[in-house]
């Protein structure tokens, strides 16, 4: 689901993203995010959609408000979980020479119903999240943000081209 969701913003694999790059961070140990976008400027964005969906499907089949109670906070407590393993991981220390890392970490949640749940449980899940520096999004939310990346993209681009087009006339008019 993620990668369509790339692949409709506009951005080319390879080129604008990288899927499931393991980066060595010692001898014994790799890291490997579920997406590295990038942006001009050698910048990048982590985007990891690792969320555990069992409690939300638990919600969904109980029968009985304990159960049902039960499974809303399992799926908030995953949902927390894996922002804080995504707030403690330093994705920045594992980058190539010259490149930064924004300050967040993007967290696709693909099943809106699941954090909607969590929602209903913390209505201040979101801005906890993001104080950690995990921006929680889901597909209506993170399409317009990759959307965004294309454009900037786009603009560099155009820029470069620009400045080709200027030095070739320059080096055309310095003939005559």
């Amino acid at each position: 689901m993620l990668e369509t969701i790339l692949d409709y913003s506009g951005l080319t694999k390879g080129v604008n993203y990288e899927v499931q790059t393991t980066v060595a961070v010692d001898e014994s140990r790799n890291v490997r995010p579920d997406v590295i976008v990038r942006l001009p400027g050698k910048q990048n964005i982590i985007i990891d959609s690792k969320v555990v969906l069992t409690a939300m499907y638990d919600y969904y089949a109980a029968e009985d408000d304990t159960c049902r109670a039960d499974a809303q906070q399992r799926n908030l407590l995953a949902i927390k979980e894996q922002v804080k393993r995504l707030a403690r991981k330093d994705y920045s220390a594992y980058l190539q020479p010259g490149h930064r890392m924004l300050d967040f970490v993007i967290m696709f949640v693909p099943v809106y119903s699941a954090l909607r749940l969590a929602y209903e449980s913390d209505r201040n899940l979101w801005h906890d999240a993001y104080s950690q520096g995990v921006l929680i999004t889901t597909e209506e939310t993170l399409m317009p943000f990759l959307r965004m990346i294309n454009i900037a993209w786009t603009s560099h681009e155009q820029v470069a081209n620009q400045q080709q087009i200027i030095a070739a006339a320059e080096t055309v008019l310095a003939r005559v």
